[in-house]
């Protein structure tokens, strides 16, 4: 069943799909499916994927969650913020350094945690950020997540 968002933080949801396709297309392509959504085959493609999402969305987006949103939360969720991003930033640059075996399973790392991220986001952090924040409060950060993140894709679009 598909979780209602508030206007606000819609924005973040919407990146989280493209996400859980990217986590969709590692692990699959790694485990050596036929079907893998496009994703390509070999070792290099993978990396260059996961590369241009880390470059499109998952820093930008990362920021604005642990700026905007960490100021809102409880401790507990904001160390784990902080720390799972971290992880997947970790991963990423691994995978980047790391010979072939290794890099495979920094892809594989990388993608599993961002599926588990992404589902206990959406699943757990957004629905107490929604019920926490006050309309005004809520409108605020809504408005600076959006201002980030459209001109984030503007000056990607630019660059490619």
């Amino acid at each position: 069943m598909a979780l209602k968002r508030t206007r606000e933080l819609r924005p973040l949801s919407s990146d989280h799909h493209q996400a859980l396709l990217v986590a969709y297309q590692l692990k699959k392509a790694i485990a050596g499916h036929a079907e893998s959504a496009g994703a390509p085959r070999d070792l290099d493609g993978l990396l260059a994927l996961a590369r241009r999402y880390e470059e499109t969305v998952f820093r930008v987006h990362t920021a604005a969650e642990e700026e905007l949103l960490g100021r809102h939360l409880a401790a507990p969720d904001v160390r784990r913020l902080e720390l799972e991003h971290a992880q997947m930033r970790q991963f990423l640059a691994d995978a980047r350094l790391a010979p072939p075996p290794e890099r495979r399973q920094a892809l594989l790392g990388f993608a599993d945690l961002l599926e588990r991220h992404v589902r206990w986001e959406e699943r757990e952090l957004f629905p107490r950020c929604e019920a926490q924040l006050g309309g005004e409060a809520l409108e605020s950060v809504g408005n600076e997540i959006e201002k980030r993140l459209v001109l984030a894709k503007s000056a990607a679009a630019h660059r490619a």
